[in-house]
This record gives structure tokens, sequence and C-alpha cells, in this order.
């Protein structure tokens, strides 16, 4: 497949002896993981010269005029006699092939231009993945991503534990909605979640890998029950309750000498297991944020006193 933006009609060449790139070339591309890429090199007026292809993080020579010069079977040169173009061929791109590449005319000293490539690797994702917890009777909204497609896919399924789901499925209340271009995106929608529609859900899209997630419907569970079973950081739950340590007071005078700063706390019964390490937390907390206080303090003593001896000296 042709790199994107191939399709530009160069300007008509100019009359010299003096070989010169064509201006429609391109300085970034795009090709995509397991397709195949071409980098165009136009040049006119080459007389008896020849054009290679230079691969920029090591330095390989690739091609040279029609022959390639090269063990990795997937690059080819491609020229027509009588043409003004040198196409460097790619078959099945893949990501280390990203990076510089540069067309060189075998003048003195040698003229060249350089080009960037970049592979795309399809992408798919599911939001809130690898779990996703849901209150019994609201509804689950699933979300697939796909991203750096060549084109869109010709349709996107989904799975419920391996079934195929279906708007004329018994169970009713499911909606999937697709939305297609360059990221291409999938929606399932499913009313008044039920403790039987919990499991894994994959999302299938054609000529891709499939991706899954858990979902957990949840029949009265306290959220702390679901922080609990959910570590992961891309993770859909309720909030948890969190305890805060209390604000910071200081107490300032204008008639009284500074005075260290005081901590006040307020305690309050309560019924999780967690409060006596959220007690220590809160302790070690004061702890530090005093001594910190203390030690600018003792900081700033010191540099009066030195300010005070350089006036006396």
């Amino acid at each position: 497949m042709p790199v994107r933006g191939e399709g530009l009609i160069p300007p008509p060449p100019l009359v010299t002896d003096q070989p010169y790139f064509d201006s429609s070339m391109l300085t970034n591309q795009t090709a995509y993981v397991g397709r195949q890429a071409e980098l165009h090199c136009r040049v006119h007026s080459i007389g008896n010269r020849t054009v290679s292809w230079i691969r920029g993080r090591d330095l390989r020579i690739l091609t040279v005029g029609r022959y390639t010069y090269t063990t990795d079977l997937r690059y080819e040169a491609l020229h027509q006699r009588g043409t003004n173009q040198w196409t460097l061929r790619i078959k099945s791109a893949q990501p280390r092939d990203q990076g510089l590449y540069e067309c060189q005319i075998s003048t003195k000293p040698i003229m060249a231009f350089t080009t960037y490539l970049r592979v795309l690797e399809p992408r798919v994702e599911i939001l809130g993945a690898p779990d996703l917890y849901v209150q019994m009777g609201s509804m689950i909204n699933l979300t697939c991503v796909l991203h750096h497609l060549p084109e869109p896919p010709v349709y996107v399924r989904w799975y419920h534990e391996n079934k195929n789901i279906s708007y004329s499925s018994s169970r009713g209340g499911v909606s999937m909605i697709v939305e297609k271009g360059p990221t291409t995106i999938s929606y399932l929608l499913i009313t008044s979640a039920r403790v039987p529609d919990s499991g894994v859900y994959t999302c299938a899209p054609s000529d891709l890998n499939s991706t899954s997630i858990t979902v957990h419907v949840l029949d009265g569970e306290e959220p702390a029950a679901m922080q609990k079973n959910n570590t992961s950081p891309h993770s859909r739950h309720l909030p948890a309750k969190v305890e805060h340590p209390s604000p910071i007071q200081t107490n300032t005078s204008a008639a009284a000498p500074s005075t260290p700063t005081t901590v006040s706390s307020s305690s309050s019964s309560s019924s999780s297991s967690g409060s006596s390490s959220s007690s220590t937390r809160q302790t070690k907390h004061t702890v530090m944020v005093v001594v910190v206080m203390l030690t600018s303090q003792v900081v700033t003593i010191f540099r009066i006193l030195k300010l005070l001896l350089l006036e006396v000296t």
C-alpha cells in the first residue's frame, strides 16, 4: 500500500544540468505495521549519476539504483528506466523500521534528501479495563477504542463469557453503537444491570486482536469491598471513604514572641477496621510537619546570627 500523501502532482521540471530533488517529496510519511510501505525519491536531470537509499539509524546502504544491498528480504528497490522516480519498498513494515531514511545522489559532494517514516501499530483497548464495578440496576457502559487503523474495521463484535452479544438476545436492553474513522469507537450499553451480567466482556474487531474487561455487578456491596478487590490504577470503582488529617493551625500573636506551631486534631469514632492505621498515619504526618517547621526556624536563626556577625566585623 502506498504511503499516505503520495497523490501530489509534481511541478514541471527545471531545465538544468545539475540534478535536483522534486519539490513534492514528503519529509514525513506514515506506514502501518504489517502493511507495505513505499518511500519515493524523485530526481530531475539525473544524467549518469545514481540514486541510493540509506537507512538513518545504522547508515546501512539499502539500495543503489535498481539493486538491493541488504539481506533483509523485506526491502526492495523499484525503478523503471526512463522515469525520475526511485522507490524503496518495505514489505510488512515493523515498528523497528520507523526512523530516518535518506535518498542520495552520487554527486560531489553528495546530495541528500531525508524523510522520516512513522510506523503505526493498531491498538485496541476497553476504557476502564481490566475491571469495571457497577451497582445492580444501573447501566453497563463499555467503550472499545481502536487506535491507528489503516482503515475502519468491517465489524466490531462483543462477547460475554465467549458468547456473542446481539440485539435480539432474550436478555433485552442491549444496544451497540459504532463510530468509524481513523479512531473507531464501539459502545456496548446494557440497561438495568443484573448479577448474571457479571463476567468477562470481549471486544473483537475484524482483522485485529481482541481485548477484554471483567465486569462486576454488585448487589448491595460496600464501596470498600469494591476497592479491596480492584487494585488496578485504570479500573473504575465507586469512591471509598477516605479520612483526611485535620488542618494544621498556627498560633501567631503580634504582642507575644513566636511560639512553636501547634497542631489540633479531632478524634472521631469509626466503625471501619482501618481507623487505627488512619490515626497512626495522621500522627506521623503531624510529627513530620512539626519537625520541618522547627528545622526551618533553626535555619532562620542561624542566618540572622551570621548577618549580625558580619555587621560587627
